[in-house]
């Protein structure tokens, strides 16, 4: 029996409809809260399974006769560590012989690191999941490209400037459904047992160079405004976002400038036989249909 979690999120649903489609002799569970969000998925095959990353014993017996899981990382900024705690800890007591996580890539956990409040929560969970003794596969995932239209901003083609606080440092930006379903595609197999993968596209990228193409899609030229990181802050609280999401974007965005999301790696093609989407394509797919 395999498992799968997070599956009401963009990344676990995906996830859940790449094994599923794959995999029709082999028996998939996905974890929920709520039943009604994946009526599709279970007429599609999937065991719908009732559990909590905040309820040890919902897990518990979520987990009950599963070998294989995929557990999807928690959204939940402030619980994130013990959610992650319960549910290694219940897979572990449950008798899973195999996790396979879905970490963050990162370059430093430093005090000075712009991205070290989120990864030392990442770090600890790989700590744990590899001093459980379970077989366990960490897939450590690039930064999603899904997030550009939301840098780049709605009103980019009336105010043709790209405002973002990222220098001219390169980002690997990699689509979140190419990484579930490498995820999926892991989970289905038996490769990769103990090892730790960095999954990010093949090609890295500037925001200028950005700016350039988004220039070509719109046959206008985009001007691309590097601000301070104070400045950033002070623009989108001026546009009235909320606070948490002024200060995930703009740690994001430090951390893209300090170089942490860079690094590039062919395990993610390797592991989908293709060529991974690139930005350059994923522009002209969201923008030229405005």
């Amino acid at each position: 029996m395999y498992l799968i979690t997070g599956v009401t999120g963009h990344f676990g649903r995906t996830a859940a409809q790449t094994f599923l489609k794959n995999n029709n002799d082999q028996s998939l569970a996905i974890l929920v809260r709520d039943a009604t969000k994946v009526a599709d998925l279970e007429v599609s095959g999937a065991e719908v399974r009732i559990g909590d990353y905040g309820d040890y014993n919902s897990l518990l017996s979520a987990f009950a006769g599963v070998e294989r899981l995929l557990f999807v990382s928690s959204n939940d900024m402030e619980n994130r560590m013990s959610h992650h705690t319960n549910v290694i800890q219940a897979a572990k007591e449950a008798g899973v012989k195999h996790l396979v996580f879905t970490s963050f890539q990162f370059v430093s956990t430093a005090n000075d690191s712009p991205n070290a409040p989120l990864m030392k929560v990442y770090v600890a969970t790989e700590n744990l999941l590899k001093s459980s003794g379970m077989d366990y596969t960490i897939l450590r995932d690039g930064l999603y490209m899904d997030m550009l239209p939301n840098i780049i901003g709605p009103a980019i083609g009336q105010q043709k400037t790209l405002y973002a606080p990222a220098g001219t440092t390169e980002v690997a930006f990699t689509l979140r459904a190419e990484l579930a379903e490498a995820s999926a595609l892991v989970l289905a197999g038996t490769d990769y047992v103990n090892q730790t993968l960095d999954l990010t596209a093949n090609q890295a990228i500037t925001f200028p160079e950005i700016a350039q193409q988004l220039s070509t899609i719109f046959k206008e030229e985009i001007h691309y405004v590097s601000p301070t990181i104070p400045e950033y802050q002070k623009s989108l609280s001026e546009a009235g976002l909320p606070e948490v999401v002024v200060g995930l974007f703009s740690g994001i965005m430090a951390s893209i400038n300090a170089g942490e999301f860079r690094k590039t790696t062919t395990s993610l093609a390797q592991i989908l036989q293709r060529e991974p989407l690139s930005v350059t394509n994923y522009l002209t797919e969201v923008y030229s249909k405005k």
